[in-house]
């Protein structure tokens, strides 16, 4: 907002530039397929080969069903990936038990499910028993079990000319937002104090009514009415308030004959505030007391190892959430019910024991099948992840399937898919799958890549074939890191890789390369697989380089994102040119990154906004145009070197 000026002189006003667009990550991969363990149809967050271990199993010798996810999850990471998310696809229906609430006829407030699979998971149980922390502090120092409400009272020396500010003997035990009686003989005022400003003053939120002075009256807490949230409290000296009763705490006020229940939004030396105003009157005389109210958990699985996580809570907002870190996924995880409604009373899980039932085992073949047969449902999964930008199948041939791939990734215009092709073909086969895999845009959202490759699986103890696209991912996510999104993950060793299913030669190649087909070959000199191919799998010239689809990708995503806060801001001159500006600097990074071609910026990308985009007819609906061109780096994929015989003589200038 402009500085309003009256008089002259020098005024200062500071300004913020526009916020310059970050670029969104490229190399965050989605993996969909079967494993030993772990949530089914839940998209789960790894970030290391160990992290995947622990939630969904080492590799698995399956026979004759394809347990190819653990493999192509290691090859992601051994390859450079860092961040993936791992859908598994299963039948298993894990061992569980509903956790009630306390209300009678209560919803589950949530479920307790095994990590294992099947019998592995069965027959551990889940014991919860009431606790406090604050009653083991005050039994510990015999002080009860809860803490009485208490009136503050103060003797009053002197009242001002507005008979809101009144000066005090001492502002102990009263606090703002408390309502208050003012006294002097048979005259009284109720009254809300508004501030408390230390060592004795007290300001109300209105004048005092009437013609009476009230100095040498007094000012005392009023009875907890409805519509109160400050509970001031008698704490026996040496409980600390603060530890014992975080916020988010559920705690119980009654006064014998009125009780409900509320959660602590702010915590002082002595007073307790709730999140949502009292429903109820109570008397301070009875007297009001104020107990918390946690709960024990005892996790004991299948072996009879038992563990307990003491004094959690419900609430999200309590450092000891039952729903969060505190409960470690060692044998079983916490499943919030999200259809529980917010209990009015004690809003713990029953106390009682609690046995997992209901396991059924894994069918791995059905679940392979599955992954093909079920594929929009696991799409959709992925769906509202927005970090996102790779997605595969390890080892789903499928074309249905790989067809749906392409399109989901097509249809949110943010994610790109890496293909295998199907095991045991030769180089005609491959070409007819590739021609079947055009999605609905044929823009270039994916990419093929043949043969398999053979490493070594620790389950098998032997050398196997495993398809390649987890593996190509890690590339894809070293070479964004290293290089850059514009450089094409091409002419990389594959990590863990020690050979090829077939070897390819040149002759091979040339039948692939030109339908967008990339190749992994062993070069002579380079025993160990490469790739050697960077074509997605469009027939559309403009978008058949894997680095120039997904480098758009980064751009489109990054601008979105980066100019959303320009939105409803006036259409005017003034946001033009801030527009241009921050597109500007952002399209000049990405050139002085190397993935513009042009010796000047103004040669690798143009910004235009202007009136002959933006008329008055386009203004009035609301409507902001604005146009980029860029010029990617394309691969060189063929370096031609032109030689000859030179009899010498003149000079050759170089260019």
């Amino acid at each position: 907002m402009a500085v309003q000026v009256s008089y002259p002189g020098v005024y200062i006003e500071e300004t913020e530039p526009a916020a310059p667009i970050q670029g969104v990550s490229t190399s965050v991969a989605a993996f969909i397929g079967i494993s030993a363990q772990g949530p089914i149809a839940e998209p789960v967050l790894v970030t290391s080969p160990d992290a995947f271990t622990a939630q969904f199993g080492p590799p698995v010798d399956g026979g004759d069903v394809p347990y190819y996810l653990p493999l192509a999850v290691d090859g992601f990471f051994r390859n450079g990936g860092t961040q993936c998310f791992v859908v598994r696809v299963g039948t298993a229906t894990p061992a569980g038990v509903d956790l009630p609430g306390r209300a009678a006829g209560a919803p589950a407030v949530a479920r307790a499910v095994a990590l294992l699979d099947g019998p592995d998971g069965a027959g551990g149980s889940v014991r919860v028993a009431d606790s406090s922390a604050l009653a083991a502090a005050l039994t510990a120092a015999g002080a009860g079990t809860d803490l009485p409400v208490v009136r503050g009272t103060a003797n009053i020396t002197a009242v001002d000319a507005t008979r809101r500010v009144l000066t005090v003997n001492a502002v102990d035990g009263l606090a703002a937002g408390e309502r208050v009686i003012v006294a002097k003989g048979a005259e009284t005022r109720t009254l809300r104090v508004k501030s408390v400003q230390a060592p004795d003053t007290i300001v109300l939120d209105a004048g005092l009514s009437g013609a009476t002075d009230f100095v040498g009256g007094t000012i005392t807490s009023d009875d907890v009415a409805a519509g109160d949230t400050v509970l001031r409290l008698a704490v026996p000296a040496g409980i600390a308030l603060r530890p014992l009763v975080p916020v988010g705490s559920s705690v119980r006020i009654g006064d014998g004959t009125n009780t409900e229940w509320g959660v602590v939004a702010a915590v002082g030396n002595d007073a307790l505030t709730l999140r949502r105003p009292l429903t109820k009157v109570y008397k301070l005389a009875a007297p009001t007391r104020v107990a918390t109210a946690e709960f024990d958990l005892t996790v004991t699985d299948r072996d009879g190892s038992a563990a307990t996580y003491p004094n959690l809570s419900t609430t999200p907002s309590h450092p000891r959430w039952w729903g969060g870190p505190v409960v470690p996924k060692g044998y079983l995880r916490i499943v919030l019910s999200p259809n529980a409604p917010t209990p009015a009373g004690d809003p713990r899980p029953g106390a009682g024991t609690y046995v997992l039932t209901g396991a059924v085992a894994d069918d791995p073949a059905t679940s392979w099948a599955d992954v093909a047969g079920r594929i929009d449902e696991h799409l959709r999964l992925l769906r509202p992840i927005d970090e996102i930008s790779l997605v595969l199948a390890p080892g789903c041939t499928d074309i249905g399937a790989q067809r749906a791939i392409v399109e989901h990734c097509e249809s949110l215009h943010d994610r790109f898919a890496i293909l295998d092709s199907a095991p045991g073909i030769d180089v005609v086969t491959v070409k007819a799958q590739r021609a079947e895999l055009t999605g609905a845009l044929d823009k270039g959202f994916a990419a093929l890549y043949y043969p398999w490759i053979q490493l070594r699986d620790p389950a098998k103890a032997a050398v196997v074939l495993q398809p390649p696209s987890g593996h190509i991912a890690g590339i894809y996510a070293h070479t964004d890191a290293t290089r850059g999104v514009h450089k094409a993950p091409a002419n990389v060793g594959i990590a863990g890789a020690l050979g090829l299913e077939r070897r390819l030669g040149d002759a091979d190649q040339g039948l692939l390369n030109p339908d967008g087909v990339n190749a992994l070959r062993i070069l002579p000199g380079r025993g160990s697989p490469v790739v050697w191919g960077a074509r997605t799998t469009t027939g559309d010239r403009n978008w058949q380089y894997v680095n120039v689809r997904r480098l758009f990708l980064f751009l489109e995503e990054s601008i979105q994102e980066g100019l959303r806060g320009a939105v409803f801001e006036p259409n005017d001159l003034e946001l033009w040119g801030r527009l241009r500006h921050t597109l500007t600097e952002f399209l000049t990074r990405v050139w002085r990154d190397g993935a513009l071609f042009g010796a000047k910026a103004k040669d690798a990308f143009f910004v235009r906004i202007d009136e002959a985009l933006n008329p008055p007819s386009t203004r009035k609906l609301g409507l902001l145009y604005l146009e980029i061109g860029v010029q990617p780096v394309y691969p060189a994929e063929f370096i031609v070197v032109r030689i000859g015989i030179w009899d010498g003589g003149a000079e050759v200038s170089e260019p």
